[in-house]
């Protein structure tokens, strides 16, 4: 296992001897520095310089925790390949998202590939001779960001509502019976005028009830960033926060699609992991926590994974129910797992990857001994109490393209979405792995 403290102390002493240390930028093409102001404008108060160093001040990750579950082990079984045509028949659509369904089976969102119909929500049930699509339903939104199941067996589904129903429309959240399509709809920030873009980023606490979403909304005087706590189950907003002040204390620059996700607490509350830009006329990067109570005020000051100087960028991002975050970073050298404890700091590489090709999901099994990453030909098991990398498990498809993947029914295994060329060439699937 590699560490980082030599690292560390040697850019906190750089930082000591030199007037600025490096640091990042946010742009549209995420490596171009941003413009420097004009001559002409006016000079801007100095501010004070954002910290560039790792967090290593605050307790750090120490491994599985004491008395957690037992581990299941790697996974490494297909239990099942779906094929979802039958979800989405006669439509050109893309496999996006997926939760597992409480007896076993998923719910998985399929979208049109460019313009075209409707979201579409199909089930995928266990049956005698193995799982199929036994169902599918509309659902009321123009494109998906998130989809979590709900305490009550329905499904949460956050991103743009689609304005061609009778419901309110804007940015938010519906909540929908997968078996007969029934959906409300909760707007948090309402459609224009003009019509805005929008990023979401969103996160269900470990009740099954509250839904946390961010959002940042493009407006005329810029960007509008927020973070919603939402009972989804009756659609009543619980706290609103704006997060401006709170990304100006880590990040020279607006949030925006620098959000990398999102972590439910354990006490209430969630983690928002940011990639921060402390110097807008650089580059360079730092992952970034920003911790909320169950209230959403904040609980402590900005934690930064890595320091500048190791110019990493989020590339995934999932948590565990103790609240711990664990992270891909992308650096110069290949790619790095990492875990932040809930209320900690940065801590030791837990796993160190050649290259950041196929490292942009990540899931985690509850007792926090193995993980599972993307592969060239289907998904890598990594044990990340020992920093190694197992064998990649072989979905057996032809021109396999693998866009995501998340946990399994109680968080043990996995549920993988994308397209294979077989038994039709863009076949949308589903597989089902054990361990």
């Amino acid at each position: 296992m590699r560490h980082r403290w030599p690292r560390l102390l040697a850019t906190l002493s750089a930082c000591l001897l030199l007037s600025a240390c490096p640091a990042a930028d946010q742009s549209a093409d995420r490596s171009a520095p941003r413009s420097s102001p004009s001559p002409a404008a006016p000079s801007a108060a100095p501010r004070p310089a954002l910290g560039t160093d790792a967090s290593i001040g605050l307790p750090a990750y120490t491994g599985p925790p004491a008395g957690g579950p037992p581990s299941a082990g790697p996974v490494r079984t297909v239990a099942a390949a779906v094929d979802l045509t039958p979800a989405a028949p006669g439509i050109l659509s893309r496999a996006r998202l997926a939760v597992a369904a409480p007896d076993g089976g998923a719910y998985v969102v399929l979208g049109p590939d460019g313009s075209g119909p409707s979201q579409r929500l199909g089930t995928v049930h266990p049956s005698a001779g193995g799982y199929r699509v036994t169902g599918t339903v509309p659902v009321p939104l123009l494109e998906v960001w998130g989809l979590h199941l709900l305490v009550d067996g329905r499904v949460a589904l956050t991103g743009p509502l689609d304005p061609t129903g009778d419901a309110p429309t804007g940015y938010g959240f519906a909540v929908v019976d997968p078996a007969t399509g029934a959906a409300r709809a909760t707007v948090i920030v309402p459609f224009g005028p003009p019509p805005a873009l929008a990023f979401g980023r969103s996160a269900l606490s470990r009740d099954g009830r509250t839904l946390f979403l961010y959002l940042s909304v493009g407006v005329g005087a810029g960007p509008r960033e927020r973070l919603v706590a939402a009972d989804a189950l009756t659609g009543v907003v619980l706290s609103d926060r704006d997060l401006s002040n709170d990304v100006a204390g880590a990040s020279r620059a607006p949030a925006g699609r620098d959000v990398a996700g999102l972590v439910p607490r354990p006490g209430g509350g969630v983690t928002v992991v940011l990639d921060a830009t402390p110097d807008a006329t650089r580059p360079e990067r730092i992952p970034t926590l920003l911790t909320y109570d169950a209230t959403l005020r904040p609980t402590g000051d900005p934690v930064r994974v890595t320091s500048a100087a190791e110019a990493a960028q989020t590339q995934a991002v999932t948590g565990s129910g103790d609240g711990t975050v664990f992270l891909v970073v992308k650096v110069s050298a290949g790619a790095w797992i990492l875990a932040v404890p809930d209320g900690g700091g940065a801590g030791p590489v837990l796993v160190q990857l050649a290259d950041s090709a196929y490292d942009y999901a990540l899931l985690v099994e509850p007792a926090q001994v193995w993980g599972l990453l993307p592969a060239l030909m289907g998904a890598r098991p990594v044990d990340l109490t020992r920093g190694s990398v197992a064998a990649p498990v072989d979905l057996g498809c032809p021109g396999l393209d693998l866009r995501a993947m998340f946990p399994g029914s109680g968080g043990v295994g996995a549920l993988l979405v994308g397209e294979c060329n077989t038994p039709r060439t863009r076949t949308q699937m589903l597989w089902i792995l054990r361990p």
